[in-house]
């Protein structure tokens, strides 16, 4: 690594991206492709550059309600850029993106979250922490040699420092240089994102997990459609009263009514006895929050009336920390089902 080149991105990142922005390389990739990937509508395209996209972003009501990019030509790819947001580090965008060729990607949050991602061929093969060691996370071929030898040479924990290598071995692989005098070209594209692609139902690294060759999940997978939401909120609720240990005749009965038909005038009753069990469950000894309190707000969210907006209920408050592998993989897997269901419905 040279020093002008540690200089250039030193200046770069210290001008540019103090705060938090991703930047994409795409190989073989055009406005529609980026548009289609990032869910822009490229009928609203805006001639701006970085720098004025950037104001735009920060000096918004609320910034980054409405998520921009910005895109150009580098190099023989394209370059995306977004402002205080963060769509092309989503495994779903990177995978569409590089369908037609390579694709990398460097989000820079602070430090903490920076990192690097590389996609080929539709696939993610890695992302890459900057703050982690070598090896920690691999890329292919001679990407993987560049990581080690750019961004592990920097032998510092400085966040600048490490946000300056990862950029750098970024052009390493693609080739592309990024300038100041292309952050300012007023020639970009602007696009809104407003659109977004769904997530993956199943996450990459969910997708060897044995929670898959369950037939009460592969149920909900096989035949995604408004007709499961009761059986994803079943399955969520279910989940998160198993993981917090939680036994008592109300909660049977809670369970055993969400598993059958919603009659209303036994929904009342069945709610009544589970809002007894929290009045009681709160007077355990413990702190504020415990799973068994939490698991009891779950069953209540479940009982609710309208069936969607009890299932959402359920899906804002199942993820929690003390659950197992298997019952978070559960968790996190419904939560997704009912995302999609709630995206494409009328």
């Amino acid at each position: 690594m040279r020093e002008d080149d540690f200089t250039h991105y030193e200046g770069l990142v210290s001008a540019w991206f103090s705060d938090p922005s991703c930047l994409t390389w795409c190989e073989a990739s055009g406005l529609d492709d980026v548009a289609r990937s990032f869910g822009a509508d490229l009928a609203a395209a805006e001639s701006m550059s970085f720098e004025d996209a950037q104001l735009e972003q920060y000096n918004a009501d609320i910034p980054g309600l409405l998520p921009s990019l910005v895109a150009g030509t580098i190099g023989d790819g394209m370059l995306v850029v977004e402002p205080n947001g963060c769509q092309g580090a989503r495994p779903e965008v990177l995978k569409a993106l590089s369908a037609r060729g390579r694709v990398v990607n460097v989000l820079l949050d602070g430090g903490r979250y920076d990192r690097l991602g590389y996609a080929a061929a539709g696939r993610l093969p890695a992302v890459r922490l900057t703050s982690s060691p070598s090896g920690s996370d691999r890329l292919p071929g001679d990407a993987d040699a560049v990581i080690d030898a750019v961004i592990d040479a920097v032998g510092t924990d400085d966040v600048i420092g490490l946000q300056v290598a990862t950029l750098l071995a970024a052009e390493h692989i693609t080739g592309a240089r990024l300038t100041e005098e292309w952050l300012l070209d007023g020639g970009l594209t602007r696009l809104l994102v407003e659109n977004p692609l769904p997530a993956d139902i199943v996450p990459d690294q969910l997708r060897d997990h044995r929670v898959l060759d369950r037939s009460d999940v592969r149920a909900i997978l096989d035949d995604l459609s408004p007709g499961k939401v009761a059986s994803i909120r079943y399955l969520m609720t279910e989940t998160v009263v198993q993981g917090s240990q939680l036994s008592h005749p109300a909660v049977d009965e809670a369970l055993e009514f969400l598993r059958g038909d919603d009659d209303a005038t036994r929904r009342w009753e069945v709610r009544r006895r589970v809002a007894l069990l929290r009045e009681e469950v709160s007077r355990e000894p413990g702190p504020d929050w415990t799973p068994r309190r939490a698991a009891v707000k779950v069953l209540l969210d479940a009982l609710g009336d309208d069936l969607t907006a009890s299932a959402d209920a359920v899906a804002g408050r199942a993820y929690m920390g003390h659950l197992t592998d298997d019952q978070k993989a559960v968790v996190v897997i419904m939560k997704r089902c009912l995302q999609r269901i709630g995206r494409t419905a009328p």
